[in-house]
């Protein structure tokens, strides 16, 4: 098995009796793990309340006394498994933490551990001959809970986790059956822990995606999302854009309150409502701290926050789960199911000439949608946004002091201010994105300058709109300035300016020439 590792043991074999030929006899049985649910008010783990869930779809392999596989299957819906093997062979059933299939649809999914080499995760029973009958062999994954904390190996926490990702892939299957997912790894380990640094040794900074890995806390009585199933499914949520369509998001913190860079609001908006509908939940919840019995939770159907317009991650997860769900509140008419959305996703947000965003996905539903671009106006409306009429989100009445886009002529120049109002990095109006349109193929010298001697330190990047891709990183030529010069093709492009420093009310010139 190679660096797999086996982290215990489910139950062991019965003989439930009937009759076959000496040669073979059939081996099934059902696979289930320890679920821990939220208490009834969504705050900590309920302990008190652990079901058997069953373990759907993954790799079951049966091994000999030599630890050799003489057969595979997967379990089904249900959680089954059976296998027809040689009579009076001793054999023990394997459970991996897989998820795998090959053709058209097709997966390949794992759980592994990041802080022992990728091991990935197993349970395996007893060692026990097959005997001259059929026999039934069930295995749950234990929690390793003992009443009052963890005291042995927590067996479940890897296949509730798979758990989650089925119900995921499930949602994109219901939509589109000849899905092809992009092998995906989850690293889960009891030494995840929220503290940035190494991963190999736990140290993820919190459960986040990156380059075909989420990465998912399990550091006991601080934060464990493994039973935190919208955590996973959010996680999930941004693979997803990720091989499916596009992302444009530059990550950093975000809450439900802050006024964000539209791509932000819109990427972390899109994982809360991408949970809600994975799960068919609209309650998301986060355990956290001694004994994972505090946390928090939000509504993400009929929830409320203080913070309202497109630049925030609560009303764009409203407004998504609205165009999605069978419930008819409010402002809310639609019935979309999952759909739609993912023809949006895998189409026009793809190839979108903007930044990704609430703009650019409303535009397109609408478009592809026509009938129904009344009632969508009106879910939009109802988080205080203005109708939407093309990519670029032109006419923002909400904030329109802080809308990001600015054209720009080639050969002249704009002057734009960046504002830590409200928060650095990622929130609104710490950048400005340029809209240019190159003309003739040529050399451009593109060069951004403070002008209020603040001291600051301006960047760019320029993105070529189609096809989407990020060509050039500005270079420092100056204090307070920046520049670069760069062959361009005749076409639509876009800059994405901030300032490295932060700096309130950092003012700046662009030019173009």
């Amino acid at each position: 098995v190679g660096s797999i590792m086996l982290i215990g043991c489910g139950g062991g074999g019965s003989e439930d009796g009937g009759s076959t030929p000496d040669e073979t006899v059939n081996v099934s049985g059902k696979v289930t793990y320890d679920l821990v649910p939220s208490n009834s008010n969504y705050i900590g783990l309920d302990y008190n309340s652990i079901t058997q869930e069953t373990v759907k779809g993954v790799q079951v392999d049966a091994i000999d006394s030599s630890n050799q596989s003489i057969a595979s299957t997967t379990t089904d819906a249900s959680g089954n498994y059976s296998f027809i093997l040689p009579a009076n062979t001793q054999v023990k059933i394997r459970v991996y933490a897989k998820l795998f299939k090959s053709g058209t649809p097709s997966w390949d999914l794992k759980v592994v551990d990041n802080t022992n080499s990728d091991a990935i995760y197993v349970m395996e029973g007893a060692l026990v001959s097959t005997g001259v009958s059929d026999s039934t062999r069930n295995l749950n994954a234990p929690s390793g809970w003992d009443g009052t904390q963890y005291t042995s190996t927590r067996v479940a926490a890897p296949f509730a986790i798979v758990d989650s990702v089925y119900s995921a892939m499930n949602r994109v299957l219901s939509a589109d059956v000849n899905t092809v997912f992009p092998p995906l790894n989850v690293n889960w380990s009891v030494n995840n822990v929220a503290i940035s640094g190494n991963i190999s040794q736990g140290q993820i900074t919190t459960s986040h995606y990156s380059d075909s890995n989420l990465y998912i806390l399990g550091d006991a009585d601080s934060d464990t999302d493994e039973y935190d199933d919208h955590v996973v499914t959010h996680e999930w949520g941004h693979y997803y854009e990720d091989k499916f369509s596009r992302s444009d998001n530059i990550g950093g913190a975000h809450s439900a309150d802050d006024h964000l860079d539209i791509r932000v609001a819109f990427g972390e908006g899109w994982g809360n409502a991408f949970a809600a509908m994975a799960l068919d939940d609209p309650i998301y919840f986060d355990t956290l701290d001694a004994s994972q019995a505090s946390g928090f939770f939000f509504d993400i159907e009929s929830g409320t926050s203080t913070t309202k317009g497109w630049y925030s991650e609560s009303s764009i997860e409203r407004i998504l789960y609205d165009i999605y769900d069978q419930t008819d509140d409010g402002s809310d008419s639609l019935s979309f199911g999952f759909g739609p959305i993912h023809q949006v996703f895998t189409g026009a947000e793809k190839t979108t000439g903007a930044f990704t965003s609430i703009f650019t996905f409303i535009d397109a539903l609408k478009d592809e949608n026509g009938a129904d671009a009344g009632t969508i106006d009106t879910i939009v409306s109802s988080e205080n946004i203005a109708t939407i009429t093309d990519i670029f989100g032109t006419g923002r009445t909400n904030l329109a002091s802080a809308y990001p886009y600015k054209n720009l002529t080639v050969g002249s120049s704009v002057a734009i201010t960046l504002s830590d109002q409200y928060g650095t990095y990622n929130k609104l109006s710490n950048r400005k994105y340029i809209k240019f349109t190159i003309a003739t193929s040529g050399t451009y010298t593109i060069r951004v300058q403070q002008t209020n001697g603040t001291n600051s330190d301006p960047d760019f990047y320029l993105f070529d709109t189609s096809p989407w891709n990020r060509i050039a990183i500005s270079e420092s030529t100056a204090s307070g300035v920046e520049e670069k010069s760069v062959s361009l093709a005749a076409g639509q492009y876009l800059l994405d300016i901030s300032d490295y420093k932060n700096i309130a009310d950092a003012q700046l010139t662009v030019t173009i020439n």
